[in-house]
């Protein structure tokens, strides 16, 4: 008979070939020989992941004793991370989202008390390399509620009403095709809006026509804590976006996985589609062939530079409920690419 199982693996080098081994008193119900296919198979930085197929010889007693495989299927190589280890963040690797690098830092008060919105979206934040720091090995965005801060726009001192941070790679690190993932916990309250994204290395602002798409590695609402986004969306001639939305990865009521606590986030991204996984999970896939169909230029076949931030948009509730001050961490970031 055949059984799907998820089985706890040790990865290790066999003459040559990539095995693994498993043992264990597991009950396997049935015959003597059982097929079973393991999932997500992975070592430690991700350099090896897979599916496999392993022939099972059990015991009399239907208990599974030990079982040996080649690993068939994706292989990684480790190319590019940020383990965030220092006591600062890594010039060489990234920097900072500050006014006019790359785009507008965010929102101020005029000179008459009106927001002027720089960012857009309903967004009520303004970036500051402050709010960026490196702790016990975490890159920490810190998401602050202002009462009289006040930052130099222009040569004239402006009111902020809140500030966060975020960072980049542009002109430092960029990316085409392979495994881009964060492991990080999330802030919540209503109207946070944390993001890990990917946008066009020759492209630093949302202008630019068919050439630019955004690739949504997760966002997340802090409102809604059961749900994890990932998606693309495609500037089209008429500068007006075509959003390909798809399915979310949804949390059950019940279950251990919370997305203020520590979890990995990912897309594995290639030639022919995108696929998004939460905890190497694979929940929503985009095949470029809907590009086709809707008769739209393709702009993910060009190199990407990686985004990190965190935003408080009026689009997913304002301020309704935070506990100021509201922070990311961020583990680590992870490019891999096929062998």
């Amino acid at each position: 008979m055949k059984k799907k199982i998820f089985l706890s693996a040790v990865l290790f080098v066999l003459a040559g070939n990539i095995v693994f081994a498993a043992g264990g008193n597991q009950e396997i119900p049935g015959t003597q020989q059982v097929e079973v296919t393991a999932s997500e198979i992975r070592q430690k930085k991700g350099d090896i992941e897979g599916k496999a197929e392993v022939e099972v010889k059990s015991s009399r007693r239907g208990k599974l004793n030990r079982f040996i495989s080649k690993v068939r299927g994706k292989s990684w190589k480790l190319v590019w991370d940020d383990e965030f280890n220092g006591n600062q963040l890594d010039g060489t690797k990234w920097a900072y989202w500050e006014n006019g690098n790359p785009w507008n830092a965010g929102n101020y008060l005029d000179e008459n008390g009106n927001l002027v919105n720089q960012y857009g979206f309903n967004a009520k934040q303004y970036y500051l390399r402050d709010n960026v720091k490196i702790e016990n090995g975490n890159m920490i965005i810190t998401l602050k509620k202002e009462t009289d801060k006040k930052v130099k726009i222009d040569g004239v001192d402006r009111k902020i009403l809140y500030s966060s941070g975020a960072i980049h790679t542009r002109n430092l690190y960029n990316v085409q095709y392979g495994k881009i993932e964060m492991r990080a916990a999330m802030p919540k309250g209503i109207g946070t809006w944390p993001a890990f994204w990917l946008w066009p290395e020759g492209y630093s602002q949302a202008t630019g026509g068919p050439a630019v798409g955004e690739i949504d590695i997760v966002e997340t609402d802090g409102g809604e804590m059961n749900r994890v986004t990932g998606t693309v969306h495609v500037l089209k001639s008429d500068n007006t976006y075509e959003s390909f939305e798809g399915n979310d990865y949804k949390i059950g009521k019940w279950s251990k996985e919370k997305l203020t606590n520590f979890n990995t986030y990912a897309v594995e991204w290639d030639d022919k589609e995108i696929k998004w996984l939460f905890n190497n999970k694979v929940y929503k896939k985009f095949s470029y062939k809907e590009l086709e169909r809707k008769g739209l230029q393709n702009p993910f076949k060009q190199p990407y530079y990686i985004m990190i931030n965190v935003a408080l948009s009026e689009k997913t509730g304002g301020d309704g409920d935070v506990d100021f001050p509201t922070e990311m961490k961020v583990d680590y970031v992870r490019v891999y690419q096929k062998k």
